[in-house]
Parts: structure tokens; sequence; C-alpha cells
């Protein structure tokens, strides 16, 4: 699971925004050139109606390009096909004193010294394809994501590095997400569990929206355990590679207390319900009500509730009824999950 740090600007962005730390830009580069392995990804990688952009590409290209910074490449080739994310996201999100960071002509300052002021951590992460191959692996997961739901999905991602201290892994609709590759989800170790997240949310973000308790404390546990859900079934992991390894013992061990806490505010939004908004890293304006956990999970126990609800109506319901979330309303499906008689029992 990823970190999270609270970015909250307006209440139907809660579903989908998901914030990385910056990584320490002391990490030894292992590649002898990896910046030439940028040439051969593809500028754009579509299946169906869901489309993922390489911008990462076009800020190696126009930092090293002949003639000096291109910014007509920056202006043609990351933001104007990406216009919504940077306008309508990025410039929204971190406030209006940083928005000219995302806009022309803010863009250009902070690109045209990305690699001088950060080339040892760009080597670092564009590492990454010499051993993954972004082409197949974005494919096979837009592909899988599709077959996997039996849903078409919609939507736009950009990858890209965004401005240091600026970073994101998420997004505010389904054509403006973002993968920005200085945080500390782009490794080898995580892009497939972290991608394979954030790509449900394509699917189930629309149908979310249009859920009476979609904005509620339910429509985000039920959001986040899906995706954590499907993740755990396209990637055939163990219940504690989905959550959180041997932590998840803690979680499961505080289950009842974590449930009846947090349960008063399911059906309640963010203005009244901060308390589980707070569980699930969307704000800190109110202090926790489940104490003595590690900080990382304090954060995101709404992941660990909604998979659990959904782990609930499986047995219940049948090993691929996890599906019917897609087409159950999100109070009828809690309910017919049968979680909260289960943990009166605990």
């Amino acid at each position: 699971m990823r970190d999270f740090i609270v970015l909250v600007y307006l209440i139907p962005m809660l579903l989908l925004i998901a914030c990385d730390r910056p990584t320490s830009i002391d990490t030894e580069v292992t590649s002898p050139n990896p910046f030439a392995a940028v040439e051969t990804i593809a500028d754009s990688i579509r299946v169906g109606d869901m489309v993922i952009h390489n911008g990462f590409k076009f800020q190696v290209l126009a930092g090293r390009a002949e003639g000096g910074f291109d910014s007509l490449m920056i202006r043609d080739k990351l933001y104007a096909p990406n216009r919504q994310a940077f306008d309508n996201c990025l410039s929204m999100i971190f406030g209006e004193e940083n928005a000219g960071k995302f806009q022309l002509p803010g863009m250009y300052a902070w690109n045209k010294t990305l690699h001088t002021d950060h080339g040892k951590l760009m080597a670092q992460k564009l590492s990454l394809l010499d051993t993954v191959n972004l082409n197949e692996l974005f494919t096979s997961h837009l592909t899988a994501l599709q077959t996997l739901t039996e849903r078409r999905g919609h939507g736009r991602w950009m990858v890209y590095f965004g401005p240091p201290d600026f970073q994101i892994f998420g997004g505010c609709d389904n054509n403006s997400m973002i993968l920005d590759m200085f945080g500390d989800s782009w490794n080898a170790a995580d892009i497939n569990d972290l991608f394979a997240h954030e790509l449900e949310h394509l699917i189930f973000g629309p149908i979310a929206e249009k859920d009476v308790h979609g904005a509620t404390g339910l429509g985000i546990t039920l959001d986040e355990g899906l995706a954590v859900y499907y993740t755990y079934k396209y990637l055939n992991q163990s219940r504690e590679e989905a959550l959180y390894q041997q932590n998840t013992a803690i979680l499961m061990q505080r289950e009842k207390e974590i449930f009846e806490k947090l349960q008063p505010y399911l059906f309640k939004t963010s203005e009244e319900g901060c308390p589980i908004f707070r569980h699930c890293g969307r704000t800190n304006e109110c202090p926790p009500l489940i104490e003595g956990l590690p900080e990382k999970l304090e954060g995101e126990l709404c992941y660990f509730l909604g998979f659990r609800i959904i782990e609930q109506y499986v047995e219940r319901h049948g090993p691929d009824a996890w599906k019917d979330l897609y087409t159950t309303p999100f109070k009828v499906f809690y309910e017919q999950s049968g979680y909260a008689e289960y943990v009166q029992r605990l």
C-alpha cells in the first residue's frame, strides 16, 4: 500500500486523489545510460477507450535536445495532450499559489532545469526501463482490467516527472489521472501492484460518482477496498500481500475495534464524518479514533475495511460475486455482505 499526503480541494476529487513522497535524490544510478531507453517507449498506449500517455518521454527528449531545451516539445507533446490534467487537476489541487507551475509558460521553467537539478534521480527512475517493458506492462494491465472486471473502461493516464515536492499518484477524474515518476511508487517491486490498483479506479470511479453514497465514508471504503480486491485477484495475491504483509495481522486482531469505531461514520460525508476520512488518508482535520497503529496503517484503514467487506460478500455469494459491486447500490452490497453481523460475532 502507498503512503498518502492529504490533498483535498473539492469533494468529487476525494475518491481519486493519492499522493507519494518524493524519493531521495541520493539513490545510486544502476543503468549506464537510462535516458537512451526512453526513445523506444511508445508515445501513448491505448486499449479500447483507455489511454496511457508517456509524457516523461518528451520531458527527457526536450531536456536533451541538440539545440538546447525544446520548449515547443513541452507545449505540444506534454501539455497539449494532457491539458485537462494540468489545467483542471494539478493546477487546482496544489493551491492557487502553485497553479502556475502546471500551466504555460510556468511549465517551461522547471522542465528546463529538470536534468541539471534532478538528473541523478531521473536516471534512477528511468533505470526501471532496464527490467520492465512499459509498453507490454501497460498494455497487459489495460487489457486484463477490462477482461477480469467484464466492463469496458474509459479514461486517460499521464505518466510524467512532476515538479519536485508536488508528487501525485491518482487524479481528479477519469480523464486527468496522473502517475508521477518521482514518487516512491515508481519502482520495480511496486509498479505492478500500484498500477493495477489505480487503473481499477478508472472502472469504478464513474460508478461511485452516481451512487447516492459515493461521497460518503462507505463510498470511499468500498472504492479503495475494491481496488485492493481487484489487485488481489488479478495478481493472485494472498491477503497479506494484498494488504500490509506481516502488519495485516495487527489489523485482523483489531478488526472489531476498527469497525465499531468507524461504523457510525459510514454514511456521512467528509463534513460530517471526518474520522473515517481521516483514516482513509483524506484529511488531517480531526484526531484519529484508532490509536497505537503504525503510521502507515492509520491512514489506510478504509482499504482494509473495504477489502474485508468484499471478502465477506464473496464468502456469502460466491467467488465471482465481488463484481456485483459494479452493479449493486453500495448500501445494498454492504448490507448483503453480512459484515456487520460477522464483526459482532468476533
